[in-house]
């Protein structure tokens, strides 16, 4: 049942898109991942539509929830350089679009171009970038990063856009991969972003799309709710409206949906998850494998890898169907710095 329409909390800012204080509540959900043990409530604003997470968390907030709860401890440096080595092969471009692989910005970088990725976690963007003959720097809040950021010789500043990180330079293209549904106040580091790039700069953002199909099949079970990570859950109309505000136009907008996504909803749905408690199906293995179990164990993990790999591809065919409609889980935006009159 839709609660009656109530005025925002003090403490919290008002509507990123249209400046609105009322609310409705749109139900209750806890951190089915990670197991934050608090639970939130999506409210939707009664004028706009926009939904937000409450209670909304502050900027400063950021670093200990993300150095406590995040899974990026297992990383090591050398499997993020493998990683970005491999996604610049030859293959690596159709296997990408196949899987939904392609919803990151840094894979539209020019060379010569001066980039920054705001929430670059491991640094695997900037590794990319800097392949494709770019200058990467990176933004980055969780701590843990940091030991990954001087092992991979990157330029990673440990805190926010709202630091003013890196000054006197200006970007040519800023990426926001699944990030700013994350910020606080998402507005306000568009404005702070209008204001890094150069003259024809570019942003390009990408993010869960709560119009897509399967969010409404889903309803609240659906893993893009994220919370209390997910902070604002954007559709196209509303986002593109709130960056009008900050001088950025849409360029360009489509949808693209990872497989992965896909397999980890499907997977999502045979267990229910406890509110306080880690779920298992989110947990990332230590990235060194451990010497175990001879060869007779080492090919059947082989085979499990193949036929999981060959699954998450099976759903390649629906969802690029379904982001030619323009319904996937993940909108990816192309802005532009309007210029000035």
């Amino acid at each position: 049942m839709m609660a009656e329409p109530r005025a925002i909390p003090n403490n919290l800012v008002n509507c990123p898109v249209c400046d609105g204080y009322q609310y409705v509540n749109w139900g209750h959900v806890f951190d089915d991942r990670y197991g934050h043990p608090d639970s939130f409530e999506l409210a939707k604003c009664q004028q706009c539509g926009h939904i937000m997470t409450l209670p909304r968390l502050r900027e400063e907030d950021l670093p200990q929830l993300y150095g406590t709860y995040y899974p990026r401890k297992a990383l090591t440096a050398e499997l993020v350089a493998r990683q970005a080595a491999q996604a610049q092969t030859l293959f690596a471009r159709l296997t990408r679009w196949w899987m939904g692989g392609d919803n990151q910005g840094q894979f539209h970088v020019h060379r010569g171009e001066k980039m920054l990725d705001i929430g670059c976690g491991s640094g695997f963007s900037l590794l990319v970038a800097k392949g494709l003959g770019a200058e990467p720097y990176g933004v980055e809040p969780d701590p843990n990063v940091q030991k990954l950021a001087s092992e991979l010789g990157l330029r990673i500043h440990s805190g926010s856009i709202h630091d003013q990180p890196f000054p006197g330079i200006s970007f040519d293209l800023v990426v926001l991969n699944q990030v700013i549904e994350h910020i606080p106040e998402p507005g306000r580091a568009l404005e702070v972003i209008a204001g890094r790039l150069t003259p024809g700069g570019r942003v390009i953002l990408v993010f869960p799309n709560r119009s897509s199909l399967w969010c409404r099949i889903f309803g609240k079970r659906w893993i893009n709710w994220h919370v209390p990570y997910h902070l604002h859950h954007f559709e196209k109309q509303g986002f593109c409206q709130m960056a009008a505000r900050y001088g950025l136009q849409m360029k360009r907008a489509r949808t693209i949906t990872p497989n992965l996504w896909t397999l980890l909803q499907v997977r999502s749905l045979r267990s229910e998850p406890i509110r306080g408690q880690p779920n298992p199906l989110w947990q990332v293995a230590d990235a060194v494998p451990k010497e175990s179990g001879g060869k007779r164990k080492h090919v059947k993990q082989d085979v499990k890898a193949i036929v999981l790999l060959l699954f998450v591809g099976a759903f390649g065919l629906v969802n690029r169907c379904i982001d030619l409609l323009g319904f996937g889980d993940s909108l990816m935006v192309e802005l532009e710095r309007q210029q000035d009159t």
